[in-house]
C-alpha cells in the first residue's frame, strides 16, 4: 500500500472516532439541551460576533504599529527611548490583561476619552476596548519582531551599507523579508490569541461575542447551549489566520 492509500485509511480511521465521540457526547447530554432558545437569540449573539470581528481587526491593526514602535525604540541609539519601550514591555508582558483593562480603562482611559467619543456618537468602550488591547498583544509582538530582527546576520547589514542603502532602504529591502518569514509563525500565533484575548474585554463593558454569550445565559438560565456557538464563532475567526500563516509560510520556503 502506497503513502497516499496510507493516507487515506489514517484520514477514515481519525475521523470515524471523532463522530462516534461526538454521538457519545451528544448521545449522553440527551434533551438537557435546548437549541430552540439560542436560535430565538440568534440575532443578539450575531450582534455579538459583529462586534468581535470588529474589535479583533481594529487590535490586529493597531498591535501591528504598536509593536512595530516597540521594535524600533528597543533598537534607538537613545538610551532613554530604549529603557522607556523596554519597561512598558516588561510592565505589559507581566501583569495579567484582566488587571490592565479594568486599570486602562476605569483609571487612565475613560477618565479622559470616554466623553469627547460619546459627543461624536462614538462607543467610548469599543475604542478604548480596541486600543488597550492593541496595548497588550503589540508588547508581545514588538519582542517577537526585535528577536527577528536581530536574528539578521550583521554581514546582511554591512552589504546594505556596502550597496548605499539608507537606514529605511535596509530596513526596506534587506531586514524586514528575511526577519518575516522567520517571525511569522510567532506572529500568527499571537494574532489567534489576540482574537481569543478579546472576550476579556466583556469586563469593561464591551458587548462582543463572550458578552453576548453571558447575557444569553443570565436571560434564559440556559446550560451550555450558547457556548457552542461561541466556540464555533471564535473558530471561524481564528481558522483562516492560521491558514492564511501556514500559506505564507509555504510561499516562503518555495522562495528560499
Amino acid at each position: 500500500m502506497n503513502l497516499r492509500r496510507w493516507n487515506f485509511f489514517a484520514a477514515g480511521i481519525i475521523a470515524l472516532a471523532f463522530s462516534i465521540v461526538a454521538t457519545l457526547i451528544f448521545q449522553s447530554l440527551g434533551n438537557q439541551w435546548d437549541w430552540t432558545k439560542p436560535w430565538q437569540y440568534r440575532e443578539m449573539l450575531f450582534r455579538g460576533w459583529l462586534a468581535t470581528l470588529l474589535l479583533s481587526l481594529g487590535a490586529l491593526i493597531g498591535s501591528l504599529l504598536v509593536g512595530l514602535l516597540l521594535m524600533l525604540g528597543q533598537r534607538s541609539p537613545l538610551i532613554a527611548v530604549r529603557w522607556t519601550c523596554r519597561m512598558f514591555l516588561e510592565l505589559v508582558r507581566d501583569t495579567p490583561l484582566l488587571v490592565q483593562l479594568l486599570v486602562g480603562y476605569f483609571v487612565i482611559f475613560a477618565p479622559l476619552f470616554s466623553r469627547s467619543l460619546g459627543s461624536m456618537g462614538w462607543d467610548d468602550r469599543l475604542i478604548i476596548g480596541i486600543l488597550l488591547l492593541s496595548l497588550f498583544e503589540g508588547a508581545y509582538l514588538g519582542e517577537i519582531f526585535r528577536g527577528g530582527i536581530e536574528s539578521i546576520p550583521k554581514t546582511q547589514w554591512e552589504s546594505a551599507r556596502a550597496v548605499g542603502f539608507n537606514r529605511f532602504q535596509t530596513y526596506r529591502h534587506v531586514i524586514f523579508p528575511q526577519a518575516l518569514r522567520r517571525v511569522l509563525p510567532a506572529v500568527a500565533g499571537q494574532f489567534v490569541s489576540l482574537i481569543k484575548d478579546s472576550s476579556l474585554l466583556s469586563v469593561i463593558g464591551v458587548q462582543e461575542f463572550a458578552y453576548q454569550a453571558k447575557v444569553y445565559t443570565s436571560q434564559t438560565y440556559g446550560g451550555l447551549e450558547a457556548y457552542v456557538p461561541l466556540a464555533i464563532g471564535y473558530l471561524i475567526l481564528t481558522a483562516p489566520v492560521a491558514f492564511l500563516s501556514h500559506q505564507l509560510e509555504r510561499r516562503y520556503r518555495d522562495e528560499t
